[in-house]
Parts: C-alpha cells; structure tokens; sequence
C-alpha cells in the first residue's frame, strides 16, 4: 500500500512538473483544493477544466457538490447546482449520484414528483445505491404512498443496517400499511 501511495504521488508531482495546466493536473488541484476546503480554488480549478473541455464527465457533478457543500453559499446556491447537475446527465446520463442528488434537492424543494423520478433512475442505475433507495422510499412517504414505499426502504434497511433513518422511515410505512408488529421491530431498532 505505501509503494502504491509513493507512486501516485511521484506520479502527480511529475505532472504538475511536467503538465500544470493539463486536465488531469487540474483535476489533482482541484480534488486537493476541494478537500482542504479551499472552495474558491478548487472551483476555479473546475471551471478551467471546463473551458478547456465543456462536456468533461465528472466535472459539473463535482462543481454541484463543492456548491452544495460550501459553507455561506450564494442566495441560489440550489438552483446553482441543479443547474450544474442538469449539465452533467446531459453528458453522462448514468451517473447515478448526479441523479441521487438532484433527487435531494427536489425533496428539499417539496418537489416530489420530480424528486421520486431522479432517485428512481438513480435506483434503476445503481441497484445498491442505499442512500438513492432510502430517498425514494421517504419521498414516497411524503407523498403518502405508503405501499410504494415499503419496498425501496426494505432494500434500503437491508443495504444499511446501522442507518436509524432507514428503520424509521421503515417502521412508518410499516405502521401505515397495517403492518403493527413488524412496524414495531423496526421502530424498536431505530
């Protein structure tokens, strides 16, 4: 494992050397810019990428998720990244976290409709995706779909035993659906 990280790292020290303003060597800067939570660098970082190459896969996908998890982000930092999001599964339509997040931002929005169609694709894209599956399942709650919504939380639970939200969300679909004892087991392991 160390010679492997002593690679990479000799392997991005010659291109930063070698390269500085590559794609690949803008990604590294951006990813480390992004991780040490220099949020202005990496998205600078992004968007030479994305002048250099607007239909770059990936890049819209992580220039949401830095909107998103900035601290005192833009009044429309939402709209902002579902618009970033919206350009990203123009490029790459399976990318299922692409999906899985717009789903969150439309639940957030009290949008289910839209928000059951994007985490259902990214169901239909990523069968285990536990998080999109758990999402499905609390928007179909939302929108009162108790029956629908056993079946994605079920998988969910069984993906993510440890995730509390899971088995609540569980044990309501449970509860509402007739289902007293097995609403209860869930409801006892949240």
């Amino acid at each position: 494992l160390h010679a492997w990280s002593d690679l990479s790292t000799h392997a991005a020290e010659e291109l930063a050397r070698t390269a500085p303003g590559s794609i690949p060597a803008l990604e590294l800067d951006a990813e480390a810019n992004e991780v040490q939570g220099r949020w202005d660098a990496a998205e600078k970082d992004y968007r030479a990428i994305l002048k250099e190459n607007p239909r770059y896969p990936g890049i819209h996908f992580r220039l949401a998720r830095l909107l998103l998890s900035r601290p005192n982000p833009a009044p429309d930092f939402q709209e902002q990244a579902k618009k970033e999001l919206q350009e990203e599964l123009g490029i790459d339509p399976s990318n299922a976290g692409a999906e899985y997040i717009s789903g969150e931002l439309a639940r957030q929005m009290q949008d289910f409709p839209a928000a059951v169609e994007h985490f259902s694709k990214a169901c239909t894209l990523d069968p285990n995706f536990g998080d999109a599956l758990l999402g499905l399942g609390m928007t179909l709650l939302s929108e009162k779909k108790y029956e629908d919504a056993v079946a994605p939380l079920e998988k969910a639970v069984k993906l993510e035993p440890e995730n509390p939200a899971g088995h609540y969300s569980l044990a309501t679909a449970y509860a509402r659906t007739g289902h007293k004892e097995a609403a209860e087991r869930e409801f006892a392991l949240q």
